[in-house]
């Protein structure tokens, strides 16, 4: 039943984003067609600020969602609806103050866009008038959205996921029909802000049905060494969440302040392949989370660190996989099919962007079970490691741009820096505290696991201009094939003998069977 579920989660998270990166291709190419590059990179700046502000939720939501997995497990209907009811108190107190403290910061926004915007198509009016939209937005989903948790707590994201799918489909449609008739940047983003709306409406129901408990209206009280776990657990997710923000939202805000808001717009393109990827690939190892949680409630140690074995190996295959990809067929793709030449940034940027998003991803399996244990804040040190990763990226970031005059490379390599403490910390916490492993047995496997993908890297990159050609649709077809080819003729060579390898091979193929029969 469990690995029913993983894999369910895994297949519709994959279709879901697949699905979204055609039509979003097409909205985007809409998008910089109707409305130009300084709007499009004030979307993205807008997106930035409001994570910013997303930043007062403190982790609450993460710390909850953790909390639920045992009594949804053990079906303790009277804890699920008490937590359900703090979950709901909490979330209501927040948004109020996302927007009240969005409304504050609202007279400010003019120092990041101000020097730039005066000069292009929009006034300050404009600006300050998207803001309160994109605020609306983020509001208004803390009084309805957390609903939606306790499917993917239950094991039952792929639910979620495919009614994002329909939804999302359905008003990307919509958002593509009102830019080619009205050319409104305002009607765009209200049909999403109406869609999200719905959608949250439509969980919120359906959480009733299928958890009758949430109706009970009496509420037994939580035990005290509850709120203590919660509190402990949302002080060192605020902290992660801080980390998250000053790492990877803080780019779009550098680039605007110190580049331009053009940077942002061309930083955007990228992104949008990136987050493509991450979504049909990279995510499939977070979307086990929910498993992971119910497997180390209710088995050994020892076959938890098989099974992180297991998962890791799999996060090298999809994360070596599309770092591979976006290496060799970005470029290509962003300046022959979709855009243009104009969009596109030199390969050694690219290089930077995608190690980035490398260093990201492979810890996944790591992080999931250190997620999936609830364990946030394991030792005082380590509460604080998220922190000083962020400000290591924002002052190695300015450092080099303001003293080195790097530009945007500097933005991004402050980025390559910081992300060395994640590297160090995540798996130290989940070795030390989950696993009770030596850490040495992780970084044997790291390192060869990141020599492999850079070189399987070189090999693809090397072929792919030995057989480019002056077609880029050609490009593409030759570069996909090359990098699934060089990756799966290496992996298969090195590990077709080992048990990860196996183990893997087989569920595959035990769901392919199951597909077939029904």
């Amino acid at each position: 039943m469990r690995k029913r579920y993983a894999l369910k989660n895994v297949v519709s998270k994959a279709l879901y984003a697949t699905i979204y990166a055609v039509i979003s291709f097409v909205a985007r190419k809409i998008f910089i067609n109707s409305l130009g590059d300084t709007v499009l990179g004030l979307n993205s700046l807008m997106t930035s600020i409001l994570s910013m502000l997303s930043l007062m939720e403190l982790g609450v939501g993460n710390a909850i969602y953790f909390s639920l997995y045992k009594p949804l497990a053990e079906g303790n209907d009277a804890e699920v609806n008490a937590i359900m009811k703090l979950y709901k108190r909490l979330y209501s107190y927040i948004g109020m103050a996302v927007g009240a403290v969005g409304l504050c910061i609202l007279p400010f926004i003019h120092l990041l866009v101000q020097k730039e915007v005066g000069l292009q198509t929009v006034s300050m009016t404009f600006v300050y008038e998207v803001y309160l939209i994109f605020l609306a937005d983020s509001v208004m989903s803390y009084f309805l959205a957390y609903r939606r948790n306790i499917f993917s707590a239950d094991q039952k994201e792929y639910m979620v996921t495919n009614v994002n799918t329909v939804v999302t489909l359905g008003y990307t449609f919509l958002q593509i029909v009102a830019l080619l008739w009205t050319k409104n940047y305002f009607i765009y983003l209200l049909i999403k802000v109406a869609a999200t709306v719905g959608m949250n409406i439509y969980f919120y129901a359906k959480s009733y049905q299928s958890y009758p408990c949430l109706r009970i209206k009496e509420v037994q009280p939580l035990s005290e060494e509850y709120k203590k776990n919660l509190i402990k657990n949302v002080k060192a997710l605020f902290m992660m969440s801080l980390s998250s923000f000053l790492v990877y939202s803080t780019d779009n805000m550098l680039l605007t302040y110190f580049v331009g808001l053009s940077s942002v717009a061309i930083y955007a393109n990228y992104t949008t392949i990136i987050n493509m990827v991450n979504q049909t690939f990279n995510t499939a190892i977070s979307s086990m989370k929910s498993n992971v949680g119910n497997y180390l409630v209710t088995e050994s140690e020892e076959q938890h660190y098989q099974l992180f074995k297991n998962m890791f190996f799999l996060n090298f295959l999809i994360t070596g996989f599309t770092s591979i990809g976006l290496l060799t067929l970005s470029n290509e793709f962003i300046g022959g099919i979709w855009l243009s030449s104009k969009y596109v940034w030199p390969i050694s940027i690219l290089i930077i962007i995608v190690f980035n998003n490398y260093s990201r991803y492979i810890i996944e399996a790591a992080g999931v079970f250190m997620s999936g244990a609830g364990l946030y804040s394991p030792y005082p040190l380590y509460k604080y490691w998220s922190l000083i990763e962020g400000l290591i990226n924002l002052a190695a970031s300015i450092f080099m741009i303001k003293v080195l005059n790097m530009g945007v490379y500097g933005v991004f390599l402050g980025t390559s820096i910081s992300t060395l403490v994640s590297t160090i910390a995540v798996p130290q916490v989940t070795f030390k505290y989950i696993l009770k492993k030596n850490l040495k047995e992780y970084y044997a496997l790291y390192f060869k696991y990141f020599i492999l993908t850079v070189l399987f890297a070189a090999i693809s990159m090397a072929l792919f201009r030995l057989f480019h050609t002056g077609n880029a649709f050609v490009n593409i077809v030759i570069g996909g094939l090359i990098s699934v080819g060089v990756m799966a003729v290496g992996t298969i060579a090195l590990f077709r003998k080992t048990a990860e390898f196996q183990y893997l091979y087989q569920m595959v193929k035990g769901f392919l069977g199951k597909r077939k029969t029904n």
